[in-house]
C-alpha cells in the first residue's frame, strides 16, 4: 500500500486596509430666528453605510438632523425658532465600527429688523462729467445683495457694491444726454428684500460754469443792505463760498433756493472798505471766481429825489417805492404809504449805482405793478 503525505498551508485572508473614518466639517454657519437654516457635516474615509447621531447637547430649537442617501454627510435643516446658543456633538460610525465625533456651536440671533433702501433720491448729471451717487440700505442681515431689476443706468454710469454691501456705488461718466429711470433691488443675507425706483436725467454739455455779476453795490452804517451775486453755466446745483476776505460786518450771505445765485443781506454795523472773494463749485465741479469790494460808509452824503406821474385811476389812495442795485431784485424802501408822488431816498451809498420803480397801491389794497425803472448813479 502506498501513503501520501498531504501537506496544508493556511492562509489568512483580510479585507483591504481603509483609513478610518473622519468628519471633515469644522465649523457651521450661525442662525437666525424665523430664518430657514441649512449646514451639512461631512465625513470621509472607513467603509460606508455611515451611521450618525448627535450623542450630546441640542440642535437649535425648529432645526432637524437627516443623513443624506449616500449617508456620507449629516444635513441639518430647518427653521430656529429660539434665539440661543447651541453646543452639540456628531458622532459618525462606519460600516466597520470606525468612529469620529466632532463639536460645533450655533448661534440663533433675534430676528433681524427687514432690510430696506434709505435712499430716495440720486442726483442728475452732465454728459462728460463724472457722475457719483450712493444707494444705501439697512436692517436686515449682511452681506447684501443688490442688482438692477429693471431700467438702465445711464449710458456710462455702473453699479458696485461697497466692500460692507450696505450700498451700491453708482459711478462713471455719461456718455448720452436722456432720461433714464431705474429700479434697484437689495437683498438681505436672511432673504429680506427691499426696492427702490429712481430717474437721472443727464444734459447735454453747457457752456462752461462763470459768474456774471461784476460789482455790487456799496452801503450805508443801520441801512438794510442787499445784492447778488449771480453764475450760470456748468450743471446745477451749485456750491457758494466766501474764499477770502470778509463780508461787511451784519452782512451775511446764502445761495438762493436755486443755488443760481448768492444772496447779500444784512444790516452793516461798521463803516470801512471790505474786500472779498466769491467761489462757485458746479455739480460737475467746475469753478469760477470773482472778487468784489464793497464800500460801507458812516452816513449818507447823497439824497435821490424821485418824482412820478399820479396815477388816473380814482381809487389810489398812495404809492410804494422799490430799489433794486440791478434792476432784477427788488425792495421796498419806504416804511408807509406815499400820499404824493414824490419821495427822497437818503440811504444812497457812495460811488453806487441804483434802479428805482414805484407802484400805486388802490383802496382795496390792490397793488399795480411797477413803472419802468429809472437809473441813479451816485457819485
Amino acid at each position: 500500500m502506498k501513503f501520501w503525505t498531504l501537506s496544508l498551508v493556511l492562509v489568512a485572508f483580510t479585507s483591504p486596509s481603509m483609513a478610518d473614518v473622519g468628519i471633515a466639517t469644522t465649523s457651521l454657519p450661525n442662525g437666525t430666528v424665523k430664518i430657514p437654516y441649512s449646514a451639512v457635516v461631512s465625513a470621509s474615509g472607513g467603509c460606508t453605510p455611515y451611521k450618525w447621531a448627535i450623542v450630546s447637547g441640542a440642535l437649535p430649537a425648529g432645526v432637524s438632523a437627516k443623513a443624506s442617501s449616500t449617508t456620507t454627510s449629516l444635513t441639518l435643516a430647518g427653521t430656529p425658532t429660539t434665539a440661543a446658543t447651541y453646543n452639540f456633538a456628531v458622532k459618525v460610525t462606519g460600516c466597520g465600527g470606525g468612529v469620529s465625533q466632532a463639536s460645533y456651536k450655533v448661534v440663533v440671533r433675534t430676528a433681524a429688523v427687514s432690510v430696506g433702501i434709505t435712499t430716495t433720491s440720486v442726483p442728475n448729471g452732465t454728459v462728460k462729467t463724472a457722475y457719483s451717487a450712493v444707494v444705501r440700505a439697512s436692517g436686515g442681515c449682511t452681506p447684501y445683495t443688490w442688482a438692477i431689476v429693471s431700467g438702465a443706468l445711464p449710458a456710462g454710469v455702473s453699479a458696485k457694491a461697497s466692500s460692507t454691501t450696505t450700498s451700491l456705488n453708482l459711478a462713471g461718466t455719461p456718455t448720452t444726454a436722456a432720461t433714464y429711470n431705474f429700479t434697484v433691488k437689495v437683498t438681505g443675507c436672511g432673504g429680506g428684500i427691499s426696492q427702490a425706483s429712481y430717474k437721472v436725467v443727464v444734459q447735454a454739455a453747457t457752456a462752461n460754469l462763470g459768474i456774471s455779476t461784476t460789482s455790487v453795490p456799496n452801503g450805508m452804517v443801520r441801512t438794510a443792505y442787499s445784492a447778488a451775486v449771480r453764475a450760470s453755466g456748468g450743471c446745477t446745483p451749485y456750491t457758494w463760498a466766501i474764499v477770502s476776505g470778509a463780508l461787511p460786518a451784519g452782512v451775511s450771505a446764502k445761495a438762493s433756493s436755486t443755488t443760481t445765485s448768492l444772496n447779500l443781506a444784512g444790516t452793516p454795523t461798521t463803516a470801512a472798505t471790505y474786500n472779498f472773494t466769491v467761489k462757485v463749485t458746479g455739480c460737475g465741479g467746475g469753478v469760477s471766481q470773482a472778487s468784489y469790494k464793497v464800500v460801507v460808509q458812516a452816513a449818507a452824503n447823497h439824497v435821490v429825489q424821485l418824482t412820478w406821474n399820479s396815477s388816473p385811476s380814482s381809487n389810489v389812495v398812495g404809492y410804494n417805492v422799490y430799489r433794486s442795485p440791478d434792476a432784477t431784485t427788488w425792495k421796498k424802501i419806504n416804511v408807509s404809504l406815499i400820499g404824493s408822488t414824490l419821495y427822497s431816498d437818503a440811504t444812497v451809498a457812495n460811488n453806487s449805482t441804483y434802479y428805482y420803480a414805484a407802484t400805486a397801491v388802490g383802496n382795496s389794497g390792490v397793488e399795480s405793478s411797477k413803472t419802468a425803472a429809472v437809473k441813479a448813479v451816485v457819485p
